[in-house]
Parts: structure tokens; C-alpha cells; sequence
């Protein structure tokens, strides 16, 4: 009962004629607060754009997320737009599996190759920065993730450290890959095994760029000599585009 009313609060509130003229005022003076501090406001208000959002907030609910929604909803986009092409998705870093409940969402039949130790962290190099990263940082238990995504057809889990993992995928072709392992020698050994088994016109997405100097380094590195650009998008990702 509360809760049904706490709702039509809200909708008025949100929609009534009425109270346009002070909600236009209240998003203009929070987009300026924003705005002096170089932050913006993303309205995800169309159908597509709403569903989407719909889904990332759910799922933030029943699991751990380490992603910011637009983060989030940009791997749903890439996922989602990639299944004109052919090729597997591969997810590596996979932690709890909330990017991957969301890939798996609109991955249609491609199949879903989930990697991760689930033991945590490697061991991090000098390039890394140890107050972000340690070692052993981000376990999770393997059954409990495998259980969360246990409803999805054709997706497969390989445990352990990548690319030692890779054998049974080597002569696979991906429509989309995303990294989320955080250490400059991991997505290093990424981008070297898939990237050439990219379909031209897959999407590589990486977290963690804008904000950890391992793994920027690593995609700088790795792209310095090819043609594809690295593209970087709201948040700490980058994308880029097989060619």
C-alpha cells in the first residue's frame, strides 16, 4: 500500500503539467551545478534507452556492480549492436557477473566466453598502481557465479588465469570483447590473442582506461602501429572498432 502510493507521489511529481516550469528549473540549476564540475546529466528516456536502464537497475539491486550505469548501458549498446556480426562475445574479468548478465541479456545466440581466475588479482607490475590494485583483490566464489548466470543458454566459463584459459576458444572468431582486468600485463595478453580473431566490425571495449594507468599504457601500446583508433567514452571506458 505505502509503496503504491509512494509510486503516484512520483508520478505526479515527474509528469503532472503543473509542476513543469519548476522541474525545468531544477534539472537547468542541477546540469550548471554539474557543469562547473565538468559533469553532466544523460537522460536515458526513450524506449530502447529506458528498457535498457530498466535491466542495469535491476541488476545493480541483486548483485555487485563495479560499473556506473552509463558504463554499463554502453556495454548493453555494444553488445547489443554487434549481433549483425558474426562471431562469439568474450568477457574477461567477469567478478560477480553483472556485465555479463547483461551481455548475456542481448547476445541473442552467440555464445558467451566468461573468463576470470575467481581467485582475484594476478600479481600486479611496476606499472600498475599498488593503492588501486593488490593482488588477490576481487575474489569471488566460481559456484555462486555460475549459479547467477545459470538460466542463460550457450555460456561457457573458463576459470583461470588468461590467456593460459584461451585453448579452448584459440580458433574462434568474437563479434565483441569485453576487458575488465584492471593490470597492464592482462589486458596486454588480451588484446594480443583477440584481436586478431576479431570479426571486422567487432567491438573491443575496455574499463578502466581514463582511470588506471596500467591498462591505458597497455591499449596505448598495443594500437600505436594499427589502424583502429582508440576511442574513449563517458566513464573509464575506451572502445575500439576491428577494421
Amino acid at each position: 500500500m505505502i509503496k503504491h502510493i509512494f509510486k503516484q507521489i512520483i508520478s505526479v511529481l515527474t509528469h503532472a503539467s503543473i509542476l513543469s516550469w519548476p522541474r525545468k528549473v531544477l534539472r537547468q540549476s542541477v546540469n550548471y551545478a554539474l557543469a562547473t564540475k565538468n559533469g553532466v546529466i544523460v537522460y536515458y528516456n526513450t524506449p530502447e534507452r529506458a528498457k535498457a536502464m530498466d535491466l542495469i537497475h535491476q541488476i545493480k539491486k541483486e548483485n555487485d556492480m563495479l560499473l556506473f550505469d552509463n558504463e554499463a548501458y554502453q556495454i548493453y549498446m555494444a553488445a547489443k549492436a554487434s549481433a549483425k556480426i558474426s562471431g562469439d562475445i568474450a568477457e574477461v574479468g567477469v567478478y560477480k557477473g553483472a556485465s555479463a548478465k547483461i551481455i548475456a541479456q542481448v547476445k541473442g545466440k552467440r555464445s558467451l566466453h566468461l573468463f576470470d581466475t575467481f581467485e582475484g588479482l594476478p600479481e600486479i607490475s611496476k606499472i600498475d598502481n599498488p593503492e588501486q590494485f593488490y593482488e588477490g583483490k576481487f575474489v569471488v566464489t566460481f559456484e555462486d557465479v555460475k549459479k547467477y548466470l545459470k538460466k542463460y543458454p550457450n555460456v561457457f566459463f573458463h576459470k583461470g588465469l588468461f590467456p593460459q584459459t584461451a585453448g579452448p576458444v584459440k580458433n574462434k572468431t568474437f563479434s565483441f570483447v569485453n576487458l575488465d582486468v584492471d593490470l597492464y600485463e592482462s589486458t596486454k595478453n588480451c588484446l594480443e590473442f583477440f584481436y586478431p580473431r576479431m570479426t571486422k566490425g567487432g567491438i573491443i571495449i575496455s574499463h578502466d582506461y581514463i582511470d588506471a594507468a596500467g591498462v591505458k599504457q597497455a591499449v596505448d601500446e598495443f594500437f600505436k602501429d594499427k589502424p583502429e583508433i582508440v576511442l574513449e567514452l563517458s566513464g573509464s571506458q575506451c572502445l575500439i572498432i576491428k577494421l
